[in-house]
Order: C-alpha cells, then structure tokens, then sequence
C-alpha cells in the first residue's frame, strides 16, 4: 500500500490525526519545561511537564492487518499522563465520559420516555491568557448561580455541561474564551405556553447576564433537540475537550509548536478543576466524572 493510499483511506486519516495529536502532546510538554524559569522551584510544574513528555515518548502507534481482518490502528501507551493539555488522553477521557453520559440519557429516557432535550451554549467575553485562571472562576461561579436560579429550576429538570477554553491569537497577542455546552432535560410541558416555563432565547440571555454579572449582552444560544438520537449525538460537543487542541498549537515545516507562556497559564488554570458536571435527573443516575480536564 502506498503512503498515498495510506493517506487517502478514512483509517489512514485517522491514523495522521493520531500522530498529530501524538506530536502535539510532545510539544506541550516541551512548552512546560521552557515555561519554568531556570531558578524556579515549580515542583508541580515540573512533574506535570515531565509526565506529560513521557506520556508521548511511551506511546507506541502504528497500524497493523490482521489476515483476513481489516486494517486497525494499535495505540499503546502504559503510562498516561491523563491531562487536559495531553491531546491523546484528553481525547480519551472524553470518549470514556460521553459513554459514562449516554449510559446516565439512556436510563432518563427509559424512565420518561416522553423527555424533551434542548442543548444550551453560554459564553462570555474574550480576555488575557494570563487572565484565564480567573475566567475559568467567574464562569464556574456564573453557571452555579444561572442553574439555580427560580426560572431554569421550573424549566430544567437536569443537566450535564462542559466547559471549555478556546485559544485565540491575533498579531502576537493571546487570548482565552471560556464557554460552556450543556444538554438540559426539559420540564414536562416545558413547550406549553400555559406553563408559564418556557425560556425564550432573549429571557435566557439575560438570565446568564445577571448571573455572570456583566454590564453586556453575551452571546447564548438554545436549541431543541429533534429526537433521542441527536441528544445523545449532542453529548459529544458537550465533552469533546477542556481545551480547544487546533487553536493551541502553530504547525509549521519544523513540526508543532506551543507558546510557553500559553501551556503555563493553562497548566494554571486546570489544576484540580473538573470541567464536566451533570445535575437534576442526570445527577441522580450514573454522574460521569472528569474528562481528562485536570493536569
């Protein structure tokens, strides 16, 4: 088979994509140890920086056919870093939670089968890097006081939410957005005007402004879920990752790179934070824990 062919076939692209990810995640770990100053006493830094470059050194790729079997990728890797910023264990952990979720949706809806789903976006303005610990805070503190507010308890029986740091960079400057997706169970008659629990877009904008106490609009978006099928398709944008991996990264013909000071204050700001949690109906049945989000 050629490296065309290779490349062309649907496990090929993915096997590229696994050696991508595998690079990057060498490149994180590389960033960490040039992001600690040479006289710094960063003990936890360090281990993490060294985990995760062992994490990538360790792991053994390559594609493999059995006689008479189709061609399958073996991924090998006996000691997992398991952070957020490993792109490889993250993409694990996360597969590993949205099965632990589709478990939690399927007894819901075997129970009341009659659940109609919504998937909710909230966001909030971009800020510093350096600002990101801070952000990741305020919007943990903001989706606490928006789910319990009186209006989404009447309308929203339950809930499992990701939240998630995107990276941007424009003309050397970086910048973080921290948002969130949830699939939210809905109310029954949730839809029925007479209720009076329905939440249009506008009335859940500015839930999320009080709760974010902000004196803008952010920018929210809710939609109805058609069916059972697409709610438990959305569970993968809800936990993909903590961390956007495409916008982190600067690919170049040297191979990729990340900015020190970048993997610093993400390191920073991940430590110990779990950026998965479910409530309502989805707390009291099987509640998935982390998602490769902590470093």
């Amino acid at each position: 088979m050629t490296a065309v062919g290779i490349r062309l076939s649907p496990i090929g692209r993915r096997f590229s994509r696994y050696k991508m990810q595998l690079a990057a995640s060498a490149s994180v770990g590389a960033a960490l140890h040039r992001a600690i100053p040479p006289d710094a006493q960063n003990k936890r830094l360090t281990t993490l920086a060294r985990r995760i470059s062992e994490c990538a050194a360790n792991t053994r790729l390559h594609l493999e056919t059995p006689p008479g079997e189709p061609t399958k990728i073996i991924y090998r890797n006996r000691r997992r870093c398991r952070s957020g910023l490993c792109p490889p264990c993250a993409r694990k952990r996360a597969r590993e939670t949205v099965l632990r979720a589709a478990r939690s949706l399927d007894d819901i809806i075997r129970a009341a089968p009659d659940t109609r789903f919504a998937f909710l976006t909230l966001t909030s303005c971009n800020m510093p890097i350096e600002d990101v610990a801070r952000m990741l805070a305020l919007h943990e503190g903001a989706l606490t006081r928006f789910l319990r507010s009186g209006a989404v308890v009447r309308a929203f029986a339950g809930h499992i939410t990701g939240i998630e740091i995107a990276i941007r960079e424009r003309d050397g400057v970086w910048q973080a957005g921290v948002h969130s997706h949830s699939l939210v169970a809905l109310r029954d008659g949730y839809f029925d005007r007479a209720n009076n629990i329905y939440l249009s877009q506008r009335a859940i904008v500015d839930l999320w402004k009080r709760a974010l106490r902000v004196d803008y609009k952010p920018v929210c978006y809710v939609n109805a879920i058609a069916d059972t099928d697409a709610a438990r398709a959305s569970l993968t944008e809800c936990l993909k990752y903590a961390v956007a991996p495409h916008r982190l990264f600067e690919r170049s013909e040297r191979g990729f790179s990340v900015d020190p000071r970048v993997a610093f204050c993400l390191a920073e700001a991940l430590y110990k934070k779990r950026m998965c949690r479910a409530g309502g109906v989805f707390a009291a049945r099987r509640s998935p824990k982390g998602k490769g989000d902590g470093t």
